[in-house]
């Protein structure tokens, strides 16, 4: 039946998996039936949240080349919802076409990472036909995924959102902003072309690193730098193809290559991965030039970051000794963008209310980067309240949620607990809603980087989480968690379970179980060391009563984390220590 509206839907029973099914449609009144032929059967997960669940393969070529030289699978497919967002309530269909696309080679770009290697397991587990529905947008915090009625219990988000819904006054506010930033460009652009070479500083850096730690010179620097390094290649290498890497760097760069642009990047969340083209190397020394403008005089060739200049089997290193030179010097720093997509509400009504009701067998939910400020602790009860105003949207009371908790990183952060937290509530939402699995992904994050490349690993992770929690594989693979913990005898033991009863306990890289600390009833921490004992942790305590016991407390943890004989890392934790 037709609503007045135009709206339609048909129930069909059962189907069994596979295809290709012919799907034909009859309109009443018109003799021509409309036919689709390219139909299948399988099953189809929601793949939403912000940037390192849109981090598309593209961004991942070089670092899992065989995925691109496959044979293509048209039953793993794909599609991606486009950006939009709407304050005035929600959109029943997108303004433009969308498209399944297959897995292949010149496919496989647009594919979400952590989908596509989670959707080439339940492929390979089950042999159905996969659909990975594509629901994210980087940057983009809880608030933006809920809808109205849900943000009525953040007045303050409502309210901060109030003057956005004049869609002139949001379109004028995003045009001003973005006109600042350009007008910034444009002065360092003339002042760089007036300074030419006379009188600005140069030197040489160590690099990669921070800009400020390589030469004091520049603590502080905003403007235009040029980075040069020169590597002397053999004869062979006159003319070949190349790749270039040279990690990420803040902020916006152009790359050149003797002369020839290879590359640009906007901004610090992109890796500067350049291919030279053929006919630009040559024997002998070859100039590489880094024209990098700093917006905020953070400036950096990220430490930890490795540079090489790969050539066939052959890599040339590329750490170490740069020349710099000061292009231009910037007064203020460069403004910042109003980014009304990211506002309260909007991303629900413009991605995720049209796809609502697209039969889906769970959501892989991968966000929470963007909510670890001030109200990271609220984080629990926002998660409970979006997955619940989705399962709604989408009629499912049970609609399964798999939750990527954050893995580590430090090196843009402020050690004030809002990582922490955040993966705090991940873990605890599992306890709190039904049909909610949290996946542990702390060794799958970068110090460095806000985007790990290490995507197949937490893909690994949802799939264990998925066969627990989506298939009902009980003896499927879960991470040891704490139980119980006790003080007794100046000694603090805490036991773990990964519910087969003998966890085996160990730590991932061999040492000592590391990131213990005590917290005591003034509020101060000491870190303390700790040893393993079967199922256990021991911990000595000084002859003063601690208040809580904390594990993993912080952006980046890395020493001796603690994990299953499964290999599985226990999550992060902080525990009260109950009176004896």
């Amino acid at each position: 039946m037709v609503k007045d509206d135009g709206d339609w839907a048909v129930r069909l029973g059962p189907l069994e998996p596979g295809g290709p099914y012919r799907l034909e449609m009859r309109v009443d009144g018109d003799a021509e039936p409309v036919i689709a032929h390219d139909v299948y059967v399988g099953e189809v997960f929601v793949c939403a949240g912000q940037s390192n669940m849109e981090y598309q393969m593209e961004f991942l070529r070089w670092r899992y080349p065989s995925e691109f030289t496959r044979e293509p699978d048209p039953l793993l497919r794909h599609c991606k919802v486009p950006v939009r967002f709407d304050f005035h309530g929600p959109r029943r269909d997108f303004d433009e076409p969308v498209r399944w696309v297959g897995a292949a080679p010149d496919t496989l770009d647009e594919f979400t990472g952590v989908g596509y290697f989670f959707g080439r397991m339940i492929r390979q587990w089950l042999d159905v036909p996969v659909g990975l529905l594509n629901i994210t947008l980087g940057g983009s915090p809880i608030e933006s995924w809920m809808d109205e009625q849900t943000l009525a219990a953040w007045p303050k988000a409502l309210a901060d959102l109030e003057p956005y819904r004049d869609d002139e006054v949001a379109r004028a506010r995003s045009e001003r902003s973005i006109a600042a930033m350009n007008r910034w460009y444009e002065d360092l652009r003339v002042r760089e072309t007036e300074a030419g070479r006379e009188g600005l500083d140069h030197g040489a850096l160590d690099l990669p690193s921070f800009l400020k730690d390589a030469d004091p010179r520049l603590d502080g620097f905003r403007g235009v730098i040029h980075l040069r390094r020169t590597v002397t290649l053999p004869a062979y290498a006159a003319g070949r193809p190349a790749a270039l890497h040279l990690g990420a760097m803040v902020d916006s760069d152009e790359t050149s290559v003797n002369g020839v642009r290879v590359g640009q990047s906007e901004h610090q969340y992109l890796s500067r991965d350049y291919m030279v083209p053929e006919g630009v190397l040559k024997a002998g020394r070859n100039e590489i030039d880094v024209h990098l403008v700093v917006e905020h005089g953070t400036g950096r060739m990220t430490p930890g970051k490795h540079m090489h200049l790969d050539i066939g089997d052959d890599s040339y290193d590329l750490d170490g000794t740069w020349t710099y030179s000061i292009g231009a010097r910037a007064d203020t720093d460069c403004p910042g963008e109003d980014f009304v997509r990211w506002k309260p509400l909007g991303l629900y009504n413009g991605m995720t209310a049209p796809c609502a009701g697209y039969a889906a067998r769970a959501v892989l939910w991968y966000q929470g980067e963007s909510n670890t400020g001030d109200a990271a602790d609220d984080y629990g009860r926002m998660l409970r309240a979006m997955v619940g105003c989705w399962r709604a949207a989408w009629g499912q009371d049970r609609l399964p949620f798999l939750v990527v908790q954050l893995p580590g990183f430090s090196i843009d952060g402020v050690e004030d607990g809002g990582w922490p937290l955040v993966r705090r509530h991940q873990w605890l939402a599992q306890r709190e809603v039904d049909d909610l699995v949290t996946a542990v992904t702390l060794d799958a994050g970068d110090w460095n980087d806000l985007h790990p490349w290490n995507k197949r690993l937490v893909a690994e992770r949802l799939f264990d989480a998925a066969r627990r929690l989506v298939y009902g594989e009980a003896d499927a693979p879960r991470p040891p968690e704490p139980t119980d913990v006790r003080l007794s005898d100046g000694r603090l033991v805490i036991r773990f379970d990964d519910g087969t009863g003998a966890p085996g306990l160990g730590t991932m890289d061999g040492a000592d179980p590391g990131e213990f600390a005590l917290v005591w009833e003034d509020g101060s921490v000491s870190p303390v060391p700790a040893r393993v004992d079967g199922d256990t942790v021991a911990i000595a305590v000084p002859w003063r009563r601690p208040a809580s016991v904390r594990y993993a407390w912080r952006n980046a943890p890395d020493r001796g984390l603690l994990c299953g004989a499964n290999g599985l890392p226990v999550p992060p934790f902080a525990l009260p220590i109950p009176a004896a």
